[in-house]
This record gives C-alpha cells, sequence and structure tokens, in this order.
C-alpha cells in the first residue's frame, strides 16, 4: 500500500482545458531503400552505409507508429499521479503503447469527450462511473487507483458532537455529488437520513469556504478546508473518509467496446500502470517530484500533505475486484441506489458489468 494526499484542487470543478485530437488507429509507416549498383567500391560503401541508416530509422519509426495510441482524461488530483510517473518512466512506451494525458477537470465533460472519441479511458470515482452509466454512458472499469483515506469529510461547529447532532442543522454540500454520497453513508450509520438535516445546495469547495465564513453549521469538502475549518476557533472536523474505507474510490474506466476490442492492450496499460505504483514506492522522492511538476505544484505542497490518500496496488486491485460480489461491485451497487433514490439516475447500473473486465485486468 501505498499512501498519498489529496490536492488543494478537487476533482469536478475547475477551468476549461483544450482536448488534443485522438487517432485510435495504429500507423505504420514504411521506408523502402531502392537498390543501387555501380563499378566503384567508394559509391557502394556509401550506398551502403546510406541503406543501413535508412534501414534503421524505418525501423525505429516502424517500432513507434505501431505503438497503439491511448488518450487518458484525469483532473488535477494527485490520486492519479502514478500515470505520469507511468509515462516519463517508460512504463507504458515499454509495454508498447502511446499514452497521452490530458487534464480535464470536469468528469461530465470528460465522459462526454470519450463518448466522441475523442478520449480512450477516463479517471473517475467509482461512483461517478455509476452514476454516468445509470444515465446512458456503457462504461466498464479498468483499475482502481487511490481511496480517500481522510481527504474527504464533514466538517461543523464544535457544538456538534457527533453525526447524529446534524439533525435539524444547515449542512452545505454539492447535490447528486460524491460529497453528497459521502453525508447519506455517515447520516444512515448514525440513524439519519438526508431529509433529517437542512441541506444547502453548492460545491464542495464552496461549501468549506461558507463554512468558515460561518454561513452554515457544516459542510461536506476536502483539503485543504477540512484543515482550514478545524483551524477555526468554531469549528472541527466531524467525521472522515479515514473511518470510511472505500468509500471514495478513483478509478480509469473505458467504453466498453473499447476496452473488450482492445483486451491485450488494455492489460498491458494496467501492468504498465502497476509498475509506476511499485517505482513510487521504491523511489518516492523521484516519484513525487514527477507528480508535483506534473500537477503544477511545488513537491513541498504535495509531500505536505501525503497522508490523506491511499494508492491501490495491483494486490489491492486483486483483492477489490474478487469475487461476483466484491467490493468494487458492491459500492457500485451502493452508489447506484443512492443516485437513484435522490433522482439524479434514470436506471440503476449493471453493476457486475461496470466491475468484470476489471478483476481480469488485475491478474
Amino acid at each position: 500500500m501505498v499512501q498519498a494526499h489529496k490536492s488543494q484542487l478537487s476533482r469536478e470543478d475547475h477551468f476549461a482545458l483544450t482536448r488534443s485530437d485522438l487517432c485510435e488507429t495504429k500507423h505504420c509507416r514504411q521506408m523502402t531503400v531502392a537498390k543501387q549498383w555501380g563499378t566503384s567500391m567508394k559509391l557502394l560503401k556509401k550506398l551502403a552505409l546510406a541503406g543501413t541508416i535508412a534501414i534503421t530509422m524505418s525501423s525505429t519509426w516502424n517500432v513507434a507508429d505501431a505503438a497503439e495510441k491511448i488518450s487518458v482524461a484525469h483532473s488535477t488530483w494527485i490520486g492519479y499521479g502514478a500515470l505520469y510517473i507511468a509515462k516519463e518512466k517508460g512504463f507504458f512506451e515499454k509495454a508498447g503503447l502511446d499514452v497521452n494525458l490530458q487534464i480535464i477537470e470536469a468528469s461530465s465533460d470528460a465522459i462526454a469527450a470519450m463518448q466522441g472519441g475523442q478520449i480512450n479511458i477516463v479517471a473517475s470515482t467509482m461512483d461517478n462511473f455509476a452514476l454516468f452509466t445509470g444515465n446512458g454512458a456503457d462504461l466498464e472499469v479498468l483499475t482502481a487507483l487511490d481511496e480517500s483515506a481522510g481527504g474527504d469529510g464533514i466538517v461543523a461547529k464544535k457544538e456538534i458532537a457527533t453525526v447524529a447532532d446534524l439533525k435539524g442543522k444547515s449542512v452545505g454540500v454539492q447535490k447528486g455529488s460524491v460529497s453528497q454520497f459521502l453525508l447519506a453513508q455517515a447520516l444512515n450509520k448514525a440513524g439519519l437520513k438526508l431529509e433529517d438535516v437542512h441541506v444547502i445546495d453548492m460545491k464542495s469547495g464552496d461549501a468549506g469556504a461558507a463554512f468558515v465564513a460561518g454561513s452554515v453549521d457544516a459542510a461536506v469538502t476536502w483539503q485543504p478546508w477540512l484543515s482550514k475549518a478545524a483551524a477555526t476557533d468554531f469549528g472541527k472536523i466531524l467525521a472522515d473518509t479515514s473511518t470510511m474505507p472505500g468509500l471514495i474510490v478513483d478509478a480509469l474506466a473505458a467504453k466498453s467496446d473499447y476496452a473488450n476490442q482492445h483486451k491485450t492492450e488494455m492489460k498491458a496499460f494496467v501492468d504498465a500502470y502497476f509498475e509506476g505504483i511499485a517505482f513510487m514506492g521504491k523511489n518516492p522522492a523521484e516519484a513525487h517530484e514527477i507528480i508535483a511538476r506534473n500537477l503544477k505544484m511545488s513537491t513541498e505542497t504535495l509531500e505536505g500533505t501525503l497522508k490523506d490518500v491511499r494508492f491501490f496496488s495491483k494486490e489491492d486491485n486483486v483483492a477489490f475486484f474478487s469475487g461476483d460480489r466484491s467490493a468494487a461491485f458492491a459500492l457500485v451497487s451502493q452508489a447506484g441506489e443512492f443516485y437513484q433514490k435522490i433522482g439524479v439516475l434514470r436506471a440503476t447500473p449493471d453493476a457486475a458489468k461496470v466491475v468484470g473486465i476489471a478483476g481480469e485486468l488485475a491478474k
């Protein structure tokens, strides 16, 4: 298990970024070298040398062009950082893959790009994939990347001693989001329902800011707002994902037809990613530098928050996706039921189909 933490930037709400076009087909450029004959040994040597260079160049180009082009969209979230390690350390290239990593902050935009053929793989949370699948997107999860282990939570006024004490209180939370999913699970454990609190709809970052400003009794947010709330004279962290393991899990998913038609490449991609995870465990300083540079944050900022996220290794994935009723299956089912209950989901997602291929790829 490799530990890390959530950055100051959210998974969902950020600036728009441009997307580059994707070419899904393999290209192989062939160069032919015409045979030339002459009587001069000098000319023959020149031709031999030229032919050797041309053939070498042709071979190099063929190998490069034969690489499977895969475009991956993700938000600015350090849980996705090992993708950059796998790319920069050459693990994807070694596996015969030409991987292009693109930042698209809103998961809905990334899914739309994938549906339109511009993106092959999207990084988001498992509950988001349940939501998108239930609303018509034909997706399959490829692998789990990380889980929130304290990076998301509920902040509240100090006089609110327990989650049960939230009854009748105002709670800032983004409706139809992973934050509301977290709130619902926490309330359920305390014997309450969403209807028992006064939900004020706002984005997760705004909810944290509203709490610090004293506008709400509690808020569901993430770092750095959890720490900012705890630093006030009146606030504290009431609950966080360190006590709710497996609730917020980030993963990679692709369109079902693409994943199954490119199963060999998907297996190679996942295995190369796991090499990145292993490298991070053995070479943390270099790994942190790669992540920080690509996500445009200082290494100090990154390392100062490496505690609230747990990266999933190959072994973690095997455990997470094992069995017909795996932890992954249960999470997708749970999220699907929740989003359908609150009216943002048209149909219950087929959890077995959503997580089916990931178990194969983890082996």
